[in-house]
């Protein structure tokens, strides 16, 4: 009884807060502008704000940097594979930008938090940091023959200049050159992390409210969505068994950077491949892929709710 009232804890409000999504949508409570509104405000200042406050705080040392160093080969194979099968097997344009990226920006990050805290969501982070190495040069590459979408320069700079990979790596650096230990002596750091942590506080329940707003499974086509549904889940599955064998490897690896990398591995690929789709039947099969796999990834949380909580 005491383990299901725990993991109850925790799931209870990520569904509630996806029904209300659903129910708001179906009786036209809020618009798209609306969350709209609220995805702007949570990757521009809610998402920035946590992820500057975990990396500024965070213990950052080998075992961040074997995470990241592990998930980047899986990354660049998923991305080159997923260029190859566009040509033959799934002749979509924005294939790639489903295999490149995984989603942990607006859900991954968030989920984390739910589950293990504020605190620790730099070590989702620090893989969200990683795969943009892959996401940048696909997101300018599918971009650059887009119609009158912007150039891959203005792509690329449009990308290192949001204030989540600024405040990302502003944090590291505070972090890692000694500045946030010795913000934290003259009592600078606890009015900073107080006010980001404020200003954080909505990010979760704003982002799963959004994911049950724009939750849908195109009709037709629905046998190819399974397909690509399918390959990504065993693909990122068998990525995360090699990850957490070498992990293994690795004497003193915290658990909760094991379920980090897990749960990295279980998301979506990124909820940007639907605009990046040149015709309505690509925005139609990546919005079904996003949204099964989405499913797939709440359905984990909560396992790990009833297990790790």
């Amino acid at each position: 009884m005491e383990l299901f009232v725990t993991a109850a804890q925790v799931v209870a409000p990520i569904f509630a807060a996806i029904f209300l999504g659903i129910l708001a949508k179906k009786n036209k409570w809020v618009t798209p502008e609306n969350v709209q509104g609220f995805q702007t405000f949570v990757m521009k200042i809610g998402l920035p704000c946590t992820i500057f406050n975990s990396c500024l705080t965070a213990k950052i040392g080998a075992e961040s940097l074997s995470s990241m160093a592990l998930m980047f080969p899986g990354l660049l194979i998923a991305t080159l594979w997923a260029f190859r099968a566009r040509r033959k097997q799934f002749p979509y344009y924005n294939l790639p930008m489903l295999f490149c990226a995984q989603e942990s920006g607006m859900l991954g990050i968030p989920l984390f938090i739910i589950l293990f805290g504020a605190g620790e969501a730099y070590r989702v982070g620090m893989l969200d940091l990683t795969q943009s190495v892959t996401a940048i040069p696909v997101i300018a590459i599918l971009s650059a023959d887009a119609g009158n979408n912007p150039t891959p320069g203005v792509i690329v700079k449009k990308v290192f200049s949001s204030p989540l990979m600024i405040m990302s790596l502003l944090g590291l650096a505070l972090n890692i050159s000694g500045v946030g230990d010795w913000m934290d002596t003259v009592g600078i750091r606890g009015v900073l992390t107080e006010t980001t942590t404020f200003l954080s506080q909505p990010v979760s329940a704003l982002m799963i409210f959004s994911v049950g707003y724009n939750f849908s499974l195109a009709p037709g086509s629905r046998s190819t969505i399974a397909k690509i549904s399918f390959i990504h889940f065993a693909y990122y599955g068998i990525l995360c068994l090699i990850a957490q064998a070498v992990l293994f490897l690795i004497p003193g690896v915290d658990a909760l950077t094991r379920l980090a990398i897990f749960l990295y591995c279980m998301l979506p690929g990124s909820y940007l491949s639907p605009s990046l789709g040149r015709t309505e039947e690509e925005y139609r099969i990546s919005s079904g892929v996003c949204s099964i796999l989405t499913v797939v990834t709440l359905s984990i949380v909560c396992i790990l709710a009833a297990f790790v909580v």
